[in-house]
């Protein structure tokens, strides 16, 4: 893996994050790039569970008020 490659994956673990600073990502990186991907795709499958979970929610409370008014 190229440095630039390094540091995109870094940039990639560390956007959108509440735990992770850039330089926090690239130790990750350095040590285990395997585990930074792995890192990036749990985030992104958390964040379209929880859109399912909106969209859910939303159908729900559009049938309730159909049901009921």
């Amino acid at each position: 893996m190229t440095k630039r490659e390094e540091r995109d994956l870094a940039w990639r673990l560390a956007e959108g994050s509440n735990v992770l600073d850039f330089e926090k990502a690239m130790r990750i990186v350095e040590f285990d790039p395997a585990e930074a991907e792995r890192l990036i795709r749990l985030r992104e499958e958390n964040e379209r569970r929880e859109q399912e979970r909106a969209r859910l929610r939303d159908l729900r409370e559009l049938a309730l008020r159909e049901d009921f008014g």
